[in-house]
């Protein structure tokens, strides 16, 4: 069945106090976008922002940001007696909303009474841990863990109970809003669920070093004894940057996690499959083969090419878990054999029409103009090179001379052979921002935000037509 799908951050959304969050601008948005006849609302990692505030750098790949917890729902479980001055902006503020976030899920906290729900939800192995790693970690000015006095370091192996009790208010704060925050998203993925929208979540192939995966779980890396990363993650000089993009994730052991059985990567992909209903995983080439640079390497242009055991790693899966649906972003210059493990898994992969705006699309892809890592439609087609723009502007125009202006773009992209047709919220506007651009880091990346509806609900209209035209 064809079905039409929005990229939105939850970030990006309308939020009173400087990001979007779980609020009621997240079920507004629902409630506008299933109207206009989507299908799938695709958004980004949902894990807590560690450097540079990118959700592909996160302290945890199960943990979600604290953000994203709407106060107004808080209030009204009478958890908060009054609300902070709200302010609307046209940027994501991750540290103002941080600081004044913070300060009333504290508030919250010492007015819950908990249950045997939350009794339940806090028990999870991972709750504790992530607790207490986030604990440590804020202890110690919220530098990397390999970092840390020895003892917290050690606490992986130690579980040093008096350093449980020393901060065991704070452990205990971090676990509730751990809590708070999966309560609100399944409340509103039930609702989006009942309103037909699927949530497509999005889940990094690599992890952060000062995260709580490598920290509990070292021997699954390729880490110095101090747990440094010794070979680290990448890409070679691509489209992207000549120097390629070095990432500074810590290398997976591809051997130990064999021998274990895959059980750690598993088990992530298991957990992602229980918060959304499909779960894309980035970079997916690299289970086919990945670059391996040194960790002492300035820039990516000096690695290798590691052939992986892509076929092993989801030969074994799907043994095991049979209906998870898995999306493979499988962009870039790949060899034949990622596509060869993608199909032989019968995995959903995906088309940009920026890179490969001519390209004959298979049927079981997704269609994109461009993803959060590509330039908005406006600006892509206004900088694209001249002999090329005249191709694009010849073959756009004859083929919908009613449609006026970049809509034809999206028009295309509804109607390509593809399963699935996802417009990124940028492209809807017409804006020129974009919401990242790999191989850099810092500001403006991942601080894409609307202020307001007023915008988008006359583009709604504009696309449910164009939806409805393509059939899906």
């Amino acid at each position: 069945m064809r079905k039409a799908g929005i990229l939105m951050p939850i970030a990006s959304l309308p939020g009173l106090y400087g990001v979007g969050d779980f609020g009621r601008e997240a079920y507004r948005f629902v409630d506008m976008i299933a109207e206009a006849g989507f299908k799938l609302w695709q958004i980004l990692p949902l894990n807590p922002l560690g450097y540079g505030n990118s959700p592909y750098q996160a302290y945890s790949s199960r943990a979600l940001d604290e953000r994203y917890i709407s106060l107004q729902q808080l209030k009204q479980e009478n958890l908060l007696d009054d609300l902070p001055q709200s302010w609307r902006s046209d940027s994501v503020d991750y540290q103002g909303s941080q600081m004044i976030k913070r300060e009333f899920l504290w508030r919250s906290y010492k007015n819950f009474k908990g249950g045997k729900k939350y009794r339940d939800f806090i028990s999870q192995k991972w709750v504790r841990d992530y607790a207490a790693f986030i604990t440590f970690k804020e202890a110690n000015g919220n530098i990397c863990w390999t970092d840390w006095p020895q003892q917290y370091k050690d606490y992986p192996v130690t579980r040093d109970s008096q350093l449980e009790e020393q901060y065991r208010e704070t452990i205990s704060f971090h676990s509730y809003i751990q809590y708070q925050l999966y309560t609100q998203f399944n409340r509103l993925k039930r609702y989006a669920n009942k309103k037909g929208i699927k949530i497509m979540g999005d889940m990094p192939f690599y992890v952060g070093i000062d995260s709580d995966d490598v920290y509990y779980n070292r021997s699954y890396f390729l880490l110095y004894d101090d747990g440094r990363p010794e070979w680290i993650a990448g890409v070679p000089p691509d489209y992207f940057s000549e120097t390629g993009q070095r990432w500074g994730n810590p290398l997976y052991d591809w051997d130990y996690m064999r021998r274990h059985d895959y059980d750690f990567w598993y088990e992530r992909i298991h957990d992602a499959s229980k918060i959304y209903d499909i779960v894309r995983i980035d970079h997916f080439r690299a289970f086919d083969t990945y670059w391996k640079i040194h960790n002492s390497e300035e820039t990516a242009i000096n690695g290798e090419w590691i052939v992986n055991s892509g076929n092993d790693f989801f030969r074994r899966f799907y043994k095991k878990y049979p209906n998870i649906q898995i999306i493979a972003e499988d962009l870039g210059d790949l060899r034949d054999e990622v596509h060869q493990l993608r199909d032989r898994y019968n995995l959903m992969g995906m088309l940009v029409m920026e890179f490969n705006f001519f390209d004959e699309t298979r049927k079981h892809q997704i269609c994109y103009i461009g993803t959060h890592d590509n330039e908005a439609l406006r600006t892509w087609y206004k900088i694209m090179d001249y002999p090329e723009k005249g191709k694009v502007s010849r073959f756009i125009r004859k083929k919908y001379p009613e449609i006026k202006g970049l809509d034809a773009f999206l028009q295309y992209c509804l109607d390509s052979n593809c399963e699935l047709a996802v417009l990124s919220i940028n492209d809807i506007l017409h804006d020129t921002r974009r919401i990242n651009l790999p191989g850099t880091i810092g500001s403006p990346n991942w601080e894409y935000k609307i202020k307001d509806y007023r915008g988008l609900i006359p583009r709604l209209k504009t696309v449910k037509g164009m939806i409805r035209k393509a059939h899906r």
